[in-house]
C-alpha cells in the first residue's frame, strides 16, 4: 500500500518538475514522513503490551488478598509460626510501582509512613536494576558472571549480599531469588559490579522485581501464583509434603486453570507450546481430571491447526490493517503540506 503510493507520487513528480534536486528532496521528505509514521505504530504496539500503572496496582491488591488469605485459611497449621508471615501481619502505607520502558518492572511495599496506603508509580528509561541499584557499572564485558539458574526452587537468601571486585549478580530467566534478611534489598553495589534480573527478585516483606514488563507477567492470576509461592517460601520447612500438597491443589489449581485458559483465548500458546506444556504438566501434577486434561488438549489442537486458506488472508488483513490506516493518513498529509507548499 505504501509501496502503490510511494511510486504514485514520484511518477507524478517526475512528470511535473525537470529540477530533479527538488523532486528528490520532495520524496525524501515523503519517505521521512512514513517510515516516522510506521515507528509511531511500532511503538504504540509495543506500549499496549507493557504493563501499566493500573496492572501493577491489581497486582499488588490481588497480592496481599491472596496472600491473606491462604495464612488465614491454614492458620491452625502455621499458627506456631505466624509471626514469620511479614506480609500477613502489616499492611503497607505506601506501595512504589516501577516500569521500565525498556526491560523488567517492580513493586516496592513501605510500612514506615502513617495513615492509609498510598500509591505512587513511575516509568523509567533505564533497565529496571538501575532504579534499584543507580550506582551500578554500565559496561558489563569486563565483570565476572555470577549467575543463578533453575526454575525449580528458589535461591534463599539470608543475608545482604555485598557485590563488588567486578562481580555480576545474573538472575536469570525462570529463576528465583527469595531474600529473607535484614534491609530493603538483597544486593549491595560496593565496587565495579551489576545486577541483572531476567527472572525474579522478591522478600519477605514484599519486594518484588521482574524482568519482564509485560501485561501477563503482571496479570491478577500471577499474583495469586506469586502469593502462594511466597507463603511456602516463608513457611520454610515447616509443612510436610502431604499438606503442602493439599495447600497447592486448593489454591494453585483454580489460578493456574485461569492462566492456561486465558493464554488458549488470546493464543499466546499458538507461538509458545513449550509453555503450555509446562502448565498442563503442572495440572496433572496437581490431579487435575481426565475431563479438564482432554478439553484443554481438544482446545490447544484447534489452536494449533494449520489455519485454512481464508484464516490466513483474514489474519493478513487485520494485521495489515494499521498499516493501511497509517499509509492512508500519511498519504492525505503528504498531499496537504505538498499542495500548501505549491508542489502539487
Amino acid at each position: 500500500m505504501l509501496r502503490m503510493f510511494f511510486y504514485y507520487y514520484m511518477n507524478k513528480l517526475s512528470k511535473k518538475y525537470r529540477d530533479k534536486k527538488k523532486v528528490y528532496l520532495v520524496i525524501i521528505f515523503i519517505v521521512i514522513l512514513i517510515i516516522s509514521a510506521n515507528g509511531s505504530m511500532k511503538l504504540i504496539t509495543q506500549k499496549s503490551k507493557r504493563v501499566k500503572d493500573t496492572d501493577l496496582r491489581r497486582y499488588v491488591e490481588e497480592y496481599l488478598k491472596k496472600y491473606k488469605e491462604i495464612v488465614e485459611e491454614n492458620l491452625p497449621l502455621v499458627h506456631n509460626i505466624q509471626h514469620v508471615f511479614f506480609k500477613y501481619n502489616n499492611n503497607p502505607s505506601i506501595i512504589y510501582g516501577i516500569i521500565s520502558k525498556r526491560h523488567g518492572a517492580g513493586i516496592i511495599l513501605r510500612y514506615d509512613a502513617i495513615g492509609g496506603t498510598h500509591w505512587r508509580n513511575e516509568i523509567i528509561d533505564q533497565p529496571i536494576e538501575y532504579y534499584f541499584w543507580p550506582n551500578m557499572s554500565s559496561d558489563y564485558s569486563n565483570l565476572k558472571i555470577v549467575k543463578i539458574v533453575g526454575s525449580d526452587s528458589p535461591y534463599i537468601l539470608n543475608q545482604q549480599i555485598s557485590i563488588k571486585n567486578f562481580a555480576l549478580l545474573i538472575v536469570s530467566e525462570k529463576a528465583s531469588l527469595y531474600y529473607m534478611g535484614q534491609g530493603e534489598y538483597p544486593f549491595k553495589i560496593e565496587g565495579p559490579g551489576a545486577v541483572m534480573i531476567l527472572g525474579e527478585v522478591s522478600s519477605k516483606s514484599g519486594l518484588i522485581i521482574k524482568g519482564s514488563n509485560n501485561k501477563e507477567t503482571w496479570s491478577t492470576y500471577q499474583a495469586g501464583l506469586d502469593a502462594l509461592k511466597h507463603f511456602f517460601w516463608d513457611c520454610g520447612d515447616q509443612l510436610n509434603e502431604t499438606v503442602k500438597r493439599q495447600i497447592e491443589k486448593k489454591y494453585k489449581m483454580p489460578l493456574l486453570l485461569e492462566k492456561v485458559k486465558n493464554n488458549l483465548n488470546n493464543k499466546y500458546y499458538r507461538g509458545h507450546s513449550e509453555d503450555f506444556y509446562s502448565d498442563l504438566q503442572e495440572l496433572e501434577k496437581l490431579g487435575i481430571s481426565e475431563e479438564m486434561k482432554a478439553s484443554l488438549w481438544n482446545k490447544y489442537l484447534e489452536l494449533s491447526k494449520e489455519p485454512t486458506l481464508w484464516e490466513k488472508i483474514l489474519n493478513v488483513i487485520i494485521s495489515n490493517i494499521p498499516s493501511f490506516v497509517t499509509g492512508v493518513i500519511t498519504t492525505v498529509l503528504a498531499t496537504l503540506i505538498l499542495k500548501r507548499l505549491g508542489y502539487l
